[in-house]
């Protein structure tokens, strides 16, 4: 029993730190972001593909904030490095709008409880495009023999 305790304990202590960690990385990113001038913030934001609102935004959010959108790509078997190398706009959009979501922890909820079901739609901003990769990709393999 106390195992389990100390066990309980220490994964506590680290989600704690794990959180720490993450918010002081975001806090420093956006700190830095103001060491830029306007000019400067909308270069950056014009090379990365935002507005300088949205590149602020994607400065304070968590390092991991996108990762929901390769697991929901996994789900519907696509490849997000594939998508990155063959269609890397598409990609960055999709990042994007993946890590401006509101909908994270009901994403993260369907992608741990059904995976495979058709909640997300409704509320997921890449629904369209992904649903369009993962159309495409079926027809390809199809069309090439694959199953």
């Amino acid at each position: 029993m106390q195992t389990s305790s100390v066990k309980e304990h220490q994964s506590f202590f680290g989600a704690v730190m794990h959180w720490w960690r993450n918010w002081r990385s975001s806090r420093t990113r956006v700190a830095e972001l103001s060491n830029f001038t306007h000019e400067e913030m909308q270069h950056i934001a014009r090379d990365v593909g935002v507005t300088t609102t949205e590149l602020r935004v994607l400065a304070g959010k968590w390092p991991e904030s996108a990762d929901l959108l390769t697991r929901r790509m996994a789900v519907l078997g696509l490849d997000a490095a594939e998508v990155a190398h063959s269609q890397p706009s598409v990609s960055k959009d999709l990042e994007r709008l993946c890590s401006l979501c509101a909908s994270k922890r009901r994403c993260e909820s369907d992608l741990a409880t059904n995976p495979e079901g058709q909640a997300w739609q409704q509320y997921c901003p890449n629904h369209t495009t992904l649903t369009i990769l993962r159309d495409e990709r079926a027809k390809f393999s199809k069309d090439n023999g694959e199953q």
